[in-house]
């Protein structure tokens, strides 16, 4: 009777171990893929911020330039290029803000994104040297606010 009994506990003794032992593993297993996913949507951020970042940048760049070139000849073919140059970053600076709004998960960042691109965007519309100056230097600020807010979600 002895030997049933001792019989007994092993095989529960065996089978609660193997029933610990999954449960180990498969919160392990969980938490591994937890952190994957958080890595990857951490990445995907980081590469959307950062692309719309440069995307600004490059469109600031260009609205600066547009405004000199319809300055020196308004009707002129420099101006024109300019302009098109323009209108192209705008588009992508756009595009790159609306992957922001749909990876970034924070309402507050889209709009200091599109607060971002609205600045850059009103750069040509400057009516002197002086304004010019004010509206890019707006938009620079418009841009760091906007990292400065998106360093803090991706750490």
């Amino acid at each position: 009777m002895d030997s049933v009994f001792a019989s007994i506990v092993a095989i529960a003794g065996v089978a609660l171990g193997s029933v610990l032992t999954y449960l180990f593993q498969a919160r392990g297993t969980r938490q591994v893929q937890e952190f994957a996913r958080d890595q990857q949507v951490r990445q995907e951020r980081l590469a959307a911020y950062s692309e719309f970042a440069g995307m600004v940048t490059d469109f600031r760049r260009s609205e600066n330039d547009r405004w000199h070139r319809e300055h020196e000849d308004p009707q002129g073919e420099l101006f024109i290029s300019a302009r098109d140059e323009s209108y192209q970053l705008r588009a992508r600076a756009t595009a790159a803000m609306c992957r922001v709004q749909l990876v970034g998960g924070d309402a507050q960042l889209g709009e200091l994104a599109e607060r971002a691109l609205n600045a850059t965007t009103e750069i040509h519309y400057a009516a002197d040297e002086e304004d010019r100056m004010a509206r890019g230097s707006k938009a620079r600020l418009a841009v760091q606010d906007f990292l400065i807010a998106a360093s803090a979600l991706i750490r």
